[in-house]
């Protein structure tokens, strides 16, 4: 990253004279600058609540204890009466703890991070669900070293107009995870699938999402019954509409949803964004998956010649040939492609990171994009497409506002 800070080599002693005077906390504050996501727009209050489920059909392959099952950390959020004077959730579950983890991942000091804990959320813990309504249900994948809530924006918005979201971090492949006393469990390759990934990095890729997968299929499965994993009732089961799910995700967990439209009969519909999908087998991007699919992503997507960050390898080259292929053979499928956007635009990183504020570090990998054209289109994008394809409402790709030109709407093929 040298060549950033020879672009801006004129902040750097300011930002030398802020660190010794002021601190860490308080350089971390101007370095990198951030702000609580924008509320949604739709009539419901948001509420949300945090779990500790154990899976014990399924063995813990990140770990050699035979004896351990798969533990994850989940988040739901749901429809409730809207509050006022309520304390919002944090964005980011034990955020002193996962933010210290993220900040230390940067390879930035401690401290910096410190401001980052005050990020709040729309939500509030613990309300009661709207009763005597049914919604559709989401079930949300993050990236490869991402968290449940990365894309907390979408998913508000779309339970803020009556839906149910799902997520988890997938254990060992989230940046940093925790159990229910709260100990963290940190991002980590599992050795036997790494040894196989030195000759095919496929085959990896393609248990590891499947594994990712395995995990919303347990989620979906829990939420139909009338005890959770951990022994309480469940109060999400009687508001749900199980007939009409779908999936999201974020890069690996776009990949993950893919894998989701092929097996899952539950699985209405899907979304990607950004999506990295070269844990698909041939046959599997060949497949028709018979239901609609909407990617949201870089214009490299179009053309692998356009400047982006996500192609720009032999594995990302094979990346975008397999995104082509899932185009050709699914018979529903639409495009969104945003100009000067990047990888992490479509995080929330690009909506609370304050890019381009006086003395802030130039975090590059955001993109040039306003960060309001990436909300809006995001936003609007998922809360329509659901719209059609769960509560049969209608859409139409070709009539959505292009920003000037900077957004791109393609059905496909």
């Amino acid at each position: 990253m040298s060549h950033l800070y020879q672009k801006n080599s004129l902040k750097i002693l300011p930002l030398l004279v802020i660190y010794f005077i002021c601190g860490c906390a308080a350089a971390g504050a101007v370095l990198v600058p951030l702000d609580s996501i924008e509320p949604p727009k739709g009539k419901y209050g948001i509420g949300t609540q945090v779990y500790f489920w154990t899976d014990k059909n399924r063995g813990e392959v990140y770990t050699t204890d035979p004896t351990d099952f798969r533990e994850l950390m989940v988040q739901v959020w749901y429809p409730a009466e809207k509050r006022e004077g309520y304390q919002n959730a944090p964005h980011v579950t034990f955020p002193k703890k996962a933010i210290k983890s993220i900040v230390q991942t940067a390879g930035l000091p401690t401290n910096f991070g410190q401001h980052g804990t005050k990020l709040v959320s729309n939500s509030i813990s613990g309300l009661t669900p709207i009763q005597n309504e049914r919604f559709p249900l989401v079930l949300f994948s993050h990236g490869d070293g991402g968290l449940l809530n990365q894309n907390t924006s979408q998913v508000e918005e779309l339970v803020s107009n009556g839906y149910v979201v799902i997520a988890c971090n997938h254990t060992y492949n989230a940046s940093i995870s925790f159990d229910k006393e709260g100990n963290a469990i940190l991002y980590k390759q599992n050795v036997s699938w790494n040894e196989q990934a030195q000759y095919h990095k496929k085959y990896y890729t393609n248990l590891l999402i499947n594994y990712r997968y395995q995990d919303l299929a347990f989620l979906l499965n829990q939420l139909k019954k009338e005890i959770l994993p951990n022994g309480e009732r469940n109060p999400f089961q009687q508001i749900i509409d199980f007939n009409n799910v779908g999936a999201m995700g974020h890069s690996m967990g776009g990949g993950t949803t893919y894998v989701g439209l092929l097996k899952d009969e539950n699985i209405k519909a899907g979304i990607a964004f950004d999506g990295w999908f070269f844990g698909l087998l041939d046959k599997e991007a060949d497949t028709d998956t018979k239901k609609p699919f909407l990617h949201i992503g870089q214009e490299q997507f179009l053309d692998d010649k356009i400047p982006g960050d996500i192609n720009d390898s032999i594995d990302g080259k094979r990346n975008f040939d397999i995104y082509q292929a899932m185009l050709k053979n699914n018979k529903e499928s639409y495009g969104v492609y945003i100009k000067n956007s990047l990888h992490y635009s479509f995080t929330d990183l690009k909506l609370i990171y304050r890019q381009g504020a006086p003395l802030s570090l130039p975090l590059n990998n955001l993109g040039g994009v306003d960060k309001k054209v990436i909300d809006k289109v995001m936003d609007t994008m998922v809360l329509d497409f659901f719209n059609y394809t769960l509560k049969n409402k209608k859409f139409d790709i070709t009539t959505y506002n292009k920003y000037g030109g900077n957004v791109i709407y393609q059905q496909h093929p």
